[in-house]
């Protein structure tokens, strides 16, 4: 046998040993730990039964006179109100058989027979009595306190509201009377100051139980009806807020009001409807009888004119702008109110022209639902050609106007049209896009070369010399134009710009004018400016709102430096005042 054969099995012999070496000392140490809890617990228990013992030892002379005091006081008159009871309920058979006798007798026996029974009951049982009510009495009396206390919890109180004398109900605070003499007072229009509401009724507080409580309203009625007959009852008109009159019938105010909405617009026709302006509310109470009127005086009142008419008597020099700015209005709003110069600007000296219409007390206004076709603008595209001069052009494809349908409603005051809501668009037709080719080669003029502008007429007018506003002529007879001036700074070769969008029509010299500038523009209007000093455009170019066109001189048949500018309508010279304000600039 090899020495590593003899070693093999001495080495698995010493690991059995280590093994059951190791179980033992683990055991042992279980056994310790069992031990220990074991031992703890037994001192415990022997503490507590010790403990226990103690306490009963302390505790028993208490618990003797407990119990002594229990058997003297309640067990002994337990056992004493029983045997009373008991003896008591004896007394029952025979009472019946007296009463029984007694009614062999008759009926009258029997009343007298039971006051003897009741009375030999008290005597026997007296003491008896005695002592159970001192048990029955206080535990009545606490029934009956709890009851009391649970009754008055439940208890809602309110205020008895006494106004001057005559008692007018209930309410629930001083608030809500403070609350009613305020519409009371609002609501009363004191014309002779008869009415007035007393400041500190008298209030006590009173049960609420089935009494109806009033709020502010409620109290407001009775307070105005104890006014007596210089209080009535009708129907209140409120315009803006403001009391008007009042009316006994509702019915008949709103005939009133109707009327006035009469011979305005088509009852008949659905698309139609006549409104106020104003906030107008009817309002149904108690009102002072002074306050209420008829249909005629009511009627009067709010047709009578709250604006009166007022009329302009023209002067020498005056025009239809000229007339609106001096009386805050837009030339458009002075042509609305006067018909008569609606497609004309010539007024004449001692014209009348109408500058604030009469408005009524109340006034009405006509909405109307309307359907129109409305035309669609087309748009302008440009294309270059770079071996054409800046002035040519051609139409490549002609533009076509598109329309669409319209509904929308137009609100009219006293016939003339104020506002208009657009409801719906349907577009009938695209328009078609104009395609305009252009040239891109440069124009030079005095000297600079020509800038050429968008050509888009605005239907605005800018004043054509920003620098300075002064005219040294005006429009009149034998000078149709505005002749712009120094004043207060010089004008010599300022900028003179274009009114407006357009084509450049015609650009050199024109005899008497000196250098001379005419754009044509797409709304009929044409702008002509002379006595330039030089031209910055050439003839059959396109010109943008504000560009300039040339510097201010005095060429021609001039006696100094001053733009000649004027207006022309379908060829016809027009005052320029019409149409442009001295120093406004559009951008």
């Amino acid at each position: 046998m090899s020495d590593k054969q003899k070693k093999a099995p001495k080495k698995s012999a010493d690991i059995k040993k280590k093994k059951s070496t190791f179980l033992a000392k683990l055991a042992a140490a279980n056994e310790a730990v069992y031990r220990f809890h074991y031992g703890m617990g037994m001192r415990v228990l022997r503490r507590l039964h010790r403990a226990r013992r103690a306490l009963v030892a302390a505790t028993a002379p208490l618990r003797r006179w407990l119990t002594l005091l229990w058997r003297r006081t309640v067990t002994r008159r337990v056992r004493r109100f029983g045997r009373a009871w008991k003896f008591f309920l004896t007394g029952f058979p025979v009472a019946g058989r007296e009463l029984a006798v007694a009614a062999k007798q008759g009926v009258f026996a029997v009343f007298p027979c039971l006051g003897q029974l009741i009375t030999c009951a008290y005597r026997r049982h007296r003491h008896q009595l005695a002592k159970a009510w001192l048990f029955v009495g206080p535990a009545a009396a606490l029934i009956v306190f709890c009851v009391t206390v649970g009754a008055w919890a439940n208890t809602k109180f309110c205020l008895e509201l006494t106004y001057r004398g005559e008692p007018l109900g209930y309410i629930d605070n001083a608030l809500v009377y403070n609350e009613a003499a305020g519409l009371a007072t609002n609501r009363v229009i004191n014309v002779d100051n008869s009415f007035s509401v007393e400041a500190s009724p008298k209030l006590s507080i009173a049960i609420k139980g089935d009494n109806a409580v009033m709020d502010n309203g409620e109290l407001c009625d009775a307070i105005l009806h104890t006014a007596g007959d210089s209080i009535a009852e009708a129907t209140g008109l409120y315009v803006d807020g403001a009391f008007v009159g009042a009316m006994e019938s509702s019915t008949e105010l709103n005939a009133v009001l109707d009327s006035l909405k009469d011979g305005r617009y088509d009852k008949n026709d659905s698309s139609q409807r006549a409104e106020f302006i104003q906030d107008v509310k009817m309002v149904e109470g108690l009102f002072p009888a002074a306050s209420v009127t008829d249909t005629a005086a009511l009627k009067a009142k709010l047709t009578s004119e709250a604006v009166v008419k007022k009329t302009y008597a023209v002067q020498a020099g005056d025009t239809l702008s000229t007339i609106a700015v001096r009386n805050n209005m837009t030339t458009a709003e002075l042509r609305a109110m006067n018909p008569a110069f609606a497609k004309t600007d010539i007024v004449r000296v001692g014209d009348e022209l109408v500058v604030q219409k009469p408005q009524a007390f109340l006034q009405v206004k006509v909405i109307k639902t309307i359907k129109y076709t409305e035309k669609i603008d087309y748009k302008t595209v440009y294309t270059n050609n770079t071996s054409q001069l800046i002035t040519w052009s051609r139409v490549k494809t002609q533009g076509q106007e598109g329309s669409q349908d319209i509904v929308a409603e137009v609100t009219y005051i006293d016939g003339v049209e104020t506002s208009r809501k657009t409801i719906s668009k349907t577009v009938t037709k695209q328009p078609v896009t104009k395609v305009v080719e252009r040239g891109t080669k440069p124009v030079y003029a005095s000297g600079s070369e020509v800038v050429v502008g968008d050509g888009v007429t605005k239907g605005k007018m800018s004043w054509p010399v920003p620098i300075c506003s002064n005219m040294s002529r005006g429009w009149r007879s034998g000078h149709y134009a505005l002749d712009i001036a120094n004043g207060p700074v010089t004008v010599r070769n300022k900028a003179a710009c274009a009114a407006d969008g357009g084509k450049v029509v015609y650009a050199g010299w024109n005899g008497a004018y000196g250098y001379y500038v005419k754009i044509q523009h797409a709304n009929g209007l044409a702008t002509a400016y002379a006595h330039l000093n030089s031209i910055k455009v050439v003839k059959g170019q396109t010109v943008s709102r504000n560009q300039t066109i040339g510097l201010i001189g005095s060429t021609g048949q001039s006696t100094g430096p001053h733009l000649h500018f004027e207006v022309l309508k379908n060829g016809v010279r027009v005052n320029p005042l019409n149409y442009v304000t001295p120093g406004r600039i559009y951008r």
